[in-house]
């Protein structure tokens, strides 16, 4: 036998002991990679739920002219929210001391209230005035108020309820 031989061997040896290592670090990494990955599971597959529904719910907002609320509407509108079948977010606003109220009413709409329920005489104009320049689709306009508004539905101060405010809103 050569020196040269010798010399090699060991270091043959090693190689194999170094190569089997690596193999069998890299099965483990390839068995935690397949654990942690989900499975294809074909047409079983759903899509996840939505993070938030507030852009697709139903909306319904209170335009306030006064900071009392002594029709209940406020707590009507929190109450029909909750017993909704469907999803629905209630927002209350109070409109500025100063600047056009027509204008804030073009704000609720553009924020995507499908209803626009009002109270107060401020707020009742607002709507008046704001349905005077036309229709808005898909938006319903509900005063509470003891005189009509064209356009839009009345209830009577003295006729709010969780049940007439449903029925007002989902119509």
């Amino acid at each position: 036998m050569k020196a040269s031989d010798r010399v090699h061997r060991p270091f043959h040896g090693r190689r194999w002991v170094v190569l089997g290592a690596g193999a069998a670090v890299l099965s483990a990494v390839a068995g935690v990679v397949a654990l942690l990955l989900p499975s294809e599971s074909g047409g079983d597959a759903t899509p996840p739920a939505p993070v938030s529904h507030v852009d697709t719910a139903t909306r319904a907002c209170l335009l306030t002219s006064t900071d009392t609320d002594a029709t209940g509407t406020w707590a009507a509108m929190r109450n029909m929210a909750t017993a909704s079948r469907t999803t629905m977010v209630v927002q209350r606003y109070r409109l500025p001391a100063s600047g056009k109220a027509a204008v804030y009413v073009n704000t609720l709409v553009q924020l995507r209230c499908s209803t626009i329920v009002t109270t107060g005489a401020t707020a009742r104009s607002a709507v008046a005035s704001r349905l005077a320049d036309g229709r808005i689709p898909h938006v319903r306009f509900v005063v509470v108020a003891d005189q009509p508004v064209p356009g839009a539905t009345r209830l009577s101060p003295d006729s709010v309820s969780t049940s007439a405010l449903t029925r007002a809103v989902m119509r």
